[in-house]
């Protein structure tokens, strides 16, 4: 009885392994597709500053990141149409955006500097238009959005939302910075403004991943 009464002690005294809920790495997008919050970026622990002399031009590994498997597939729009190869060795910057997000139309001046600063360098600036709503996937509307905005970089359609898995998005707009191989440096989540921390940080981790070995 002793014995019985010893391992009932021990039993109790045990810990319990608590089950862990799925945190998720971001809040919800609200209605207007702004997040409530941002999410926390997955970035190098250190970069140089940024710079507006070019970087000279590597030769870069194959593109491997999360959209190489699909960037093949998408359609373009007009005749700026672009491989998974014409973007190994590039660093390249993505906008995931859709042309009745008025987030995505604030962000036009910084995402119109962005594509001026870094025209005919080694980072490519492309964006990737993921519908929300259905009217939004008419490839025709689109185009007039392309050309409404001013847009004079390549636009991927992206209907089905297959490139917006394959990074793994969840919002309106949504910048990556990948580097010379494909994958993901850097996010920034919601709208992106000239002359804030944001924007900074933003160019910052695009130098970073200029100045970094290919």
């Amino acid at each position: 009885m002793r014995l019985l009464w010893v391992w009932f002690l021990a039993v109790l005294a045990f810990p319990v392994a608590q089950s862990r809920s799925s945190l998720p790495w971001a809040a919800n997008a609200s209605a207007n597709g702004a997040p409530t919050t941002a999410a926390a970026p997955v970035v190098p622990t250190s970069a140089p500053a940024a710079t507006d002399q070019p970087a000279p031009k590597r030769r870069g590994g194959s593109w491997h990141g999360p959209l190489s498997s699909v960037i093949d597939r998408l359609e373009w729009v007009g005749d700026r149409r672009l491989k998974g190869s014409d973007l190994s060795g590039k660093v390249v910057v993505v906008e995931f955006w859709t042309f009745e997000c008025v987030n995505c139309q604030r962000s036009l001046p910084a995402v119109h500097t962005l594509a001026s600063r870094y025209h005919g360098s080694d980072v490519q600036l492309i964006g990737i238009h993921t519908p929300e709503l259905e009217r939004e996937r008419d490839p025709a509307g689109v185009a007039r959005a392309v050309q409404r905005d001013s847009i004079d970089f390549p636009v991927a359609l992206d209907p089905d939302g297959e490139a917006w898995e394959a990074i793994g998005n969840r919002y309106w707009p949504c910048f990556y910075v990948l580097d010379r191989n494909g994958k993901v440096s850097y996010q920034h989540v919601g709208e992106l403004h000239q002359g804030t921390p944001e924007w900074d940080e933003f160019v910052k981790r695009i130098e970073a991943s200029r100045a970094a070995p290919g």
